[in-house]
């Protein structure tokens, strides 16, 4: 599954926050644990869906500072050859 069809962080601290509600109002005992299991599921999904975000972000400002240093390359490249290029002639 790629990034752009990933839940995000906020979705999951909202389920996890439903599930701990749900447990806070659970009179048995086993349930009430295992629905704050869950509730603590969620939260590391959250947790871990935040650090993809995170390097993907990152990951996504990287490409753009190489591709403005490329073309800043292709334009001191291509001043540098203008002159030669403005010629009578052969180089």
């Amino acid at each position: 599954m790629g990034i752009e069809r990933m839940h995000s962080p906020k979705y999951w601290f909202v389920r996890a926050e439903e599930f701990h509600t749900k447990a806070d109002n659970c009179d048995h005992v086993q349930a009430r644990a295992t629905l704050r299991q869950v509730a603590k599921n969620y939260e590391a999904i959250a947790r871990r869906a935040q650090q993809i975000l995170t390097a993907t972000e990152l990951d996504q400002r990287r490409r753009v500072r190489v591709a403005q240093e490329h073309a800043d390359n292709q334009r001191v490249i291509m001043a540098q050859l203008r002159p030669g290029m403005n010629r009578d002639g052969p180089m």
